[in-house]
């Protein structure tokens, strides 16, 4: 005798064995990946945000808030709004003659982080750099530095000296 499709299997579900030959679930496999892909997308997001600085979240911050100020400003702006004023006042414009007059006015921003800096006495260089910090104050150069600047007062002195000879007389 023959069994029927619906007791003999046909239309059974499939059961799946992973390697060890226990029974996998399939629906809650799905949900697993779904969730670890989740995660993996949020740990990306963080790993981004990490990335980002904090002057330029911040002023990110800043412009959406300076958005959300302008949606409830009217569209047609006239000489006489004092917030369109004070904007265009503050904008820097590049050779502007009258821009050290207004600087006084101007809202300092914020400057970059502060180096430490070398407080002990330095030897003098063509282009007057300070050495860093860390400098353990000994002169490792070949020398041309310090004979390049007698070189330099030298002539200054003698050029100096050569005027005064030159003009004692008068």
């Amino acid at each position: 005798m023959r069994a029927s499709n619906s007791s003999g299997g046909g239309e059974a579900e499939t059961i799946y064995r992973d390697a060890r030959g226990r029974k996998v679930d399939r629906v809650q496999e799905k949900l697993e990946a779904a969730e670890a892909a989740r995660r993996d997308i949020e740990k990306q997001e963080r790993q981004m945000e990490w990335g980002k600085g904090l002057v330029q979240r911040e002023a990110e911050e800043e412009k959406k808030k300076r958005e959300q100020e302008e949606k409830l400003k009217p569209l047609a702006r006239y000489k006489d709004d004092k917030d369109l004023n004070e904007e265009l006042k503050e904008r820097d414009r590049w050779n502007d003659p009258a821009a050290m007059f207004l600087s006084g006015t101007k809202k300092s921003k914020k400057s970059a982080p502060k180096f430490p800096l070398y407080q002990g006495n330095f030897p003098s260089n063509r282009f007057n750099i300070r050495p860093g910090y860390r400098w353990d104050g000994v002169d490792r150069s070949t020398g041309f530095e310090k004979d390049y600047i007698q070189r330099i007062n030298t002539r200054k002195n003698n050029a100096a000296e050569a005027h005064m000879w030159s003009v004692e007389d008068m």
